[in-house]
C-alpha cells in the first residue's frame, strides 16, 4: 500500500530521512509541511511479530513472540494486527506518535464498562503497542445515534448522548481521587495560540478560565464511535489511540474535564452536521450536559465551569475546530465541517460578550458606590445609609443579568442551527 494511501500518515506532507534513533525494528517517520511537522514510528516489517517488539519492553499482559500474524489492519491512529498465540486471539494497536506518558494511569482509573488495554510494549518510556484481547463483536453507538437523529428520534437521541456523557462522567469520578493540579490557563491559552499560528488564523480565543477547571488526567480525544453499549444502563468508553492533529501540535500541557466533554460535544456537533434532522441541537446538548452533570464531580462540570467568559465549552470544542483543520491541512482533504463554520462564528460571539462588559462595568460602578456608602456611614463620616442599601440589590440584579447574558452552553457556536430549530418551531 502505497504511504498516500494509508489513513494515519500525513498524505500531503513530505517525508524527509530522518536520522534519529528508532527502536529495533522500526523506522523513524518525519513528515513536514507548511509550518507543521510530524515525528512517528513504523513497523519495518510487521508481520513478524517476533521482530517488532524485539527492542520494546513489556508491560503488562501480553502474548509470547512466538504469536503469529494473521492480519494487517491500516487504521486512521496507526497499524491494528490480528494476532494468535496458542488458539487466543489478540489485537495489537501501534501508536505511531506515542501518547502523553499517561496511557497506564488512565488505565488504571478505567471503570468496569470500560474497555481498556491488558498489556503493552514501550521504548524509552514511550508507548508504542498496546495489547487486548480480540473481540469480534463490535458496538457501533455513533450509527445508532446517527440514524436516531436522522430518523427524527429525540428520545432515543438524546438517551444515547446522555449515557454517553455519563460515561465520561463516570472516569472523571474516578480521576477526581487521582493526581490533579491547579488550572493552567497560561498554557491553556498558548497552546491555543500556538495552533493558531499554526493555521494562520484571523480569530483569537482566549479565557481566564475558573479555578473550578483543574487539571486531571484526562481521556484526550473521545468520541461516539468509542462508546460501548453491552450494558442497558452505563456505557462504557473504549480507550483508543490519540489522533493524528497530537503528532503535529503536541500537547505541552495537561487538560481539564472540561476538554473532555468538549471533545465527545464537538463529535456530536460532526455528526448532527451530517445528518439531515428537525431534531433541535439545543435539545440534545443540553442532554449531554445533564449527563455528565448526573456522574462527573460537581465542580468540574458546574454552572461555573461552564461559564463562557472563564473558557468553558466553547473555547475547547473551538480548540476541537483547529485540530480538526490541522489534520484536514496535513492531508489536504478539503475543508472540515462543521470546524470551519464554527470559527467563522466565533468574532461575533467574542464581540457580544465584549459588548456585555458595559454591563459588567455598570453593575461594578453601582457595588463601589453601595460598599462606599456602607463604610462612610459606618466610620462616622456620612449619614445617608439609603442609598448604599437601595445601590446594594442593584447591583446584584444587574450582575445577575450579565451572567445570564453570557452564551449558554446548551446553545451551539453555529448559529444557523440554533435560528434552524427557532423557525422550526
Amino acid at each position: 500500500m502505497s504511504e498516500d494511501k494509508i489513513a494515519w500518515k500525513p498524505a500531503a506532507m513530505t517525508r524527509i530521512e530522518s536520522g534519529d534513533e528508532a527502536p529495533t525494528g522500526f523506522d523513524k517517520l518525519v513528515f513536514v509541511g507548511i509550518g507543521m511537522k510530524s515525528e512517528m514510528f513504523e513497523p519495518i516489517n510487521p508481520n513478524n511479530w517476533k521482530d517488532t517488539i524485539s527492542g520494546l519492553k513489556s508491560w503488562g499482559k501480553v502474548p509470547s513472540d512466538a504469536s503469529l500474524v494473521e492480519e494487517i489492519i491500516h487504521s486512521e491512529r496507526g497499524i491494528n494486527l490480528k494476532l494468535e498465540d496458542n488458539g487466543e486471539y489478540w489485537l495489537a494497536e501501534f501508536y505511531p506518535w506515542g501518547t502523553d506518558g499517561r496511557l497506564r494511569a488512565r488505565i488504571s482509573l478505567a471503570t468496569e464498562e470500560s474497555d481498556v488495554p491488558l498489556g503493552g510494549f514501550s521504548w524509552n518510556d514511550i508507548d508504542v503497542i498496546t495489547l487486548r484481547k480480540w473481540n469480534s463483536s463490535t458496538s457501533d453507538v455513533k450509527s445508532k445515534l446517527i440514524s436516531a437523529i436522522n430518523s427524527n428520534d429525540l428520545q432515543t437521541s438524546k438517551e444515547i448522548v446522555f449515557k454517553s456523557a455519563a460515561a465520561i462522567g463516570r472516569f472523571h469520578k474516578s480521576a477526581e481521587n487521582a493526581r490533579i493540579t491547579p488550572r493552567d490557563s497560561r498554557k491553556w491559552n498558548k497552546r491555543v495560540e500556538k495552533l493558531e499560528a499554526l493555521l494562520r488564523a484571523n480569530t483569537i480565543w482566549r479565557a481566564p478560565h475558573t479555578k473550578d477547571t483543574v487539571c486531571i488526567i484526562s481521556i484526550g480525544d473521545v468520541r461516539f464511535s468509542d462508546m460501548i453499549d453491552e450494558s442497558d444502563d452505563k456505557y462504557g468508553i473504549y480507550f483508543t489511540r490519540p489522533r493524528l492533529s497530537d503528532s503535529i501540535a503536541k500537547p505541552d500541557c495537561e487538560f481539564p474535564a472540561m476538554r473532555d466533554f468538549s471533545s465527545l460535544i464537538h463529535d456530536l456537533n460532526r455528526i448532527y452536521y451530517s445528518c439531515d434532522s428537525k431534531i433541535s441541537i439545543i435539545d440534545l446538548r443540553q442532554s449531554m450536559i445533564e449527563g455528565w452533570r448526573s456522574t462527573a464531580p460537581e465542580k468540574w462540570s458546574s454552572e461555573n465551569s461552564f461559564y463562557t467568559p472563564r473558557g468553558g465549552v466553547f473555547f475547547w470544542e473551538y480548540e476541537q475546530c483547529l485540530l480538526d483543520i490541522i489534520e484536514a491541512v496535513s492531508h489536504q482533504s478539503g475543508k472540515p465541517e462543521p470546524a470551519v463554520s464554527m470559527i467563522r462564528e466565533v468574532p461575533g460571539i467574542q464581540s457580544k460578550m465584549y459588548n456585555h462588559r458595559i454591563i459588567a462595568a455598570l453593575s461594578f460602578m453601582t457595588g463601589f458606590f453601595s460598599l462606599q456608602g456602607i463604610y462612610q456611614y459606618i466610620i462616622g463620616e456620612s449619614d445617608n445609609f439609603v442609598v448604599p442599601l437601595i445601590l446594594l440589590p442593584v447591583t446584584i440584579g444587574v450582575y445577575y443579568i450579565y451572567r445570564r447574558l453570557a452564551p449558554s452552553p446548551a446553545i451551539s457556536i453555529l448559529r444557523v442551527w440554533n435560528e434552524k430549530i427557532d423557525s422550526d418551531s
